[in-house]
């Protein structure tokens, strides 16, 4: 387990002496357990898929007027292909 594999490699070795990198020291959260970590994904909000065709005055007319569209169109395709 001793085993070294820089030593071999000069300039490898002296490429990552030149770099210091200083890891500041803070607090790790503890992840909870795991029935607390199930209820916080079940308590927290969710976005709203429906929201961009609210906001505008258009997609408003587009969601009331989806569903009647819709019908009207199984309507006529079952008229041609039932009849």
């Amino acid at each position: 387990m001793n085993h070294d594999p820089f030593k071999k490699e000069h300039h490898l070795r002296t490429k990552l002496d030149e770099y210091h990198v200083d890891i500041p020291d803070f607090p790790m959260q503890s992840r909870g357990k795991r029935w607390e970590r199930f209820i916080n994904f079940l308590a927290s909000p969710a976005k709203d898929p429906i929201e961009p065709l609210i906001s505008t005055t258009a997609g408003f007319a587009v969601l009331k007027l989806a569903p009647i569209m819709g019908m009207a169109v199984i309507s006529i395709l079952q008229l041609f292909f039932f009849l």
